[in-house]
């Protein structure tokens, strides 16, 4: 699996839901992500942006569910899930790139 950064914004109703009723929020979290077979590496709360982030072991197709499950449940309103690579495989990817230079030749050449 791949690894990804996904990103929610609380929403208001999201914010009055945790004042009223404070709960742990990462235990909700992993409860979700582990019945849709993700595996949550950590996640964080940021206040100053009304965000939950969290750094997760994935699929396209997981991420997909994870994203209509938590949009849907009116909490949110708008994250996002981008794709992270080590830097091992960073220099693998400038290396084959690099190679590579120059091989397309586009139709208006």
């Amino acid at each position: 699996m791949t690894k990804y950064l996904v990103r929610a914004n609380y929403n208001g109703s999201g914010f009055k839901g945790m004042v009223s009723n404070p709960s742990d929020r990462g235990k909700a979290i992993k409860g979700m992500t582990a019945a849709l077979g993700i595996t949550t590496d950590c996640i964080y709360f940021s206040p100053s942006t009304g965000e939950a982030v969290m750094i997760i072991d994935s699929d396209a197709d997981k991420n997909a569910r994870l994203m209509m499950v938590v949009m849907s449940s009116d909490t949110f309103t708008g994250g996002s899930i981008i794709d992270l690579i080590d830097t091992d495989s960073m220099l693998s990817a400038m290396q084959d790139s690099g190679s590579l230079l120059g091989t397309y030749k586009s139709t208006t050449d």
